[in-house]
């Protein structure tokens, strides 16, 4: 099986370099800076209209997450569920391939109701489900409740959960990846629902070989970026935060290609049948 690579961005222009830099799958967001938020209808049909026109041999599919707000204990009331659902249905009327969603109770478990509401919104008019991806708020859980918490995702539908090992970066919860993958690995003979383990967070060119062969994990995330000065001579904050001050960040064409090659180079350069411009 062929290692997947996929990009997250929150413009247009870092989404067409993640393209054109050979990604094999873009998780759409706004609000990198956040953590990643819902995008907008807008910045879907762009990336979109730009993937028809370029008329490319494989397809780029892209997976929209779809949180509406920022923080890290992933509970949602009833008007914030409302909120998400409406944005998925308009992101799926427009050409979402997949979603990328997460939700937790007030225990820190995975919320079986609300993750299953999105499960059923992402169906595509038939009984066909979009393909979801549990986001890292499973790195908010406790260990000792992973194999729940993973069976719960399975259950429901889920292909894929990108994670870091409930550590701050992936190559710091390497061993708990390792875990994560032997339960999905188990759970597939009572679910017979494949759950791809996909790492994520701090992955660069350094070490996205390692994190691949010290998981045995086929897929990877990262954001490919780097720092780009704002031109501004004088930058007035637009918020609460100093965010706005800081230096923008932008995937990189070249580092997505870079991480390609390396993936190429350890795990089989026939992998990718077709060249990305």
């Amino acid at each position: 099986m062929r290692t997947l690579l996929e990009i997250c961005v929150d413009s247009y222009e870092s989404a067409i370099a993640a393209i054109d830099g050979g990604a094999d799958r873009i998780e759409l967001c706004a609000a990198l800076s956040e953590g990643g938020l819902t995008p907008t209808v807008g910045l879907l049909r762009k990336v979109k209209q730009y993937l028809t026109e370029s008329e490319r041999a494989v397809a780029v599919p892209i997976y929209c997450m779809i949180r509406c707000r920022r923080g890290s204990d992933f509970r949602y009331d009833q008007a914030e569920m409302e909120i998400m659902l409406t944005d998925l249905a308009l992101l799926r009327e427009n050409g979402a391939d997949g979603f990328v969603f997460g939700a937790l109770d007030e225990t820190g478990t995975v919320h079986r109701a609300q993750c299953e509401q999105i499960v059923n919104a992402a169906r595509d008019g038939s009984t066909r489900c979009l393909p979801l991806t549990f986001h890292r708020a499973i790195d908010c859980t406790a260990v000792e409740n992973l194999r729940n918490n993973l069976q719960t995702i399975a259950e429901l539908g889920f292909s894929t959960v990108l994670t870091s090992g409930l550590k701050q970066t992936a190559l710091q919860g390497l061993e708990t990846i390792v875990l994560m993958q032997q339960i999905a690995d188990v759970l597939y003979e009572s679910t017979k629902q494949h759950l791809q383990i996909m790492p994520g967070s701090g992955v660069s060119t350094d070490n996205v070989v390692a994190i691949l062969k010290g998981t045995g994990c086929q897929a990877i995330h990262g954001s490919a970026s780097v720092s780009r000065h704002n031109s501004a001579q004088d930058t007035i904050t637009m918020g609460h935060s100093n965010v706005d001050a800081l230096p923008l960040k932008v995937c990189s064409k070249e580092i997505v290609g870079k991480l390609q090659q390396l993936i190429d180079a350890a795990f089989g350069s026939n992998q990718h049948e077709t060249s990305h411009s």
